[in-house]
């Protein structure tokens, strides 16, 4: 499956307001989503980030999540997801060891790294 595969395929179907993703506090629709993934994707490509090229996401179980893991298979980038909980001196090892081109990581954790 792929982004094109789980979000066009739904709005292609009328279901741009049906429900993606459930969350604590709310929902979003796969519009909200199918935009935000296109956010991502646009942002991706003007860092440069081409095909192939690997995105480490330091990212928590949110929108943000499956936007960027989505935005980034969108462009066919390659999305390196890891734990947000795991050891600070790792995140360094995951960088490096991917050959990530970019990091995303969740603002809530930007002073923690």
């Amino acid at each position: 499956m792929n982004a094109s595969t789980l979000l066009d395929t739904n709005l292609d179907a009328g279901r741009a307001d049906s429900i993606a993703l459930v969350l604590e506090d709310g929902s979003v629709s796969y519009g909200e989503l199918a935009s935000l993934t296109g956010g991502v994707a646009r942002w991706l490509l003007g860092a440069g980030i081409q095909r192939e090229q690997r995105v480490l996401m330091i990212l928590d179980d949110s929108p943000a999540f499956v936007a960027t893991f989505l935005g980034a298979m969108r462009i066919g980038a390659v999305p390196v997801p890891v734990n947000p909980m795991d050891r600070i001196d790792n995140f360094e090892y995951y960088l490096e060891d991917s050959y990530a081109r970019v990091l995303v990581v969740d603002g809530a954790l930007v002073e923690k790294l």
